[in-house]
């Protein structure tokens, strides 16, 4: 996951930590890794949405090429 965006890893680990605590993801450690899932299909399907929704009307560039935010 954090390959895809310019955010440091720790920080990923930390916001992820805090979703697994809320129980909103699950996690299984795999030897040294750790893999998540949602445990809610329906908000899976509602955040998927609002990023197509976002995506439809607002098209940009590649995430991949925009570098930092303003």
């Amino acid at each position: 996951m954090a390959e895809c965006c310019p955010v440091n890893v720790s920080v990923v680990s930390r916001h992820l930590a805090l979703l697994r605590d809320a129980g909103i993801l699950a996690a299984e450690r795999r030897g040294k890794e750790v893999y998540y899932s949602v445990r809610y299909p329906q908000l899976v399907a509602t955040l998927r949405a609002i990023a197509n929704a976002i995506e439809a009307c607002c098209p940009g560039e590649d995430p991949a090429k925009q570098g930092d935010l303003p």
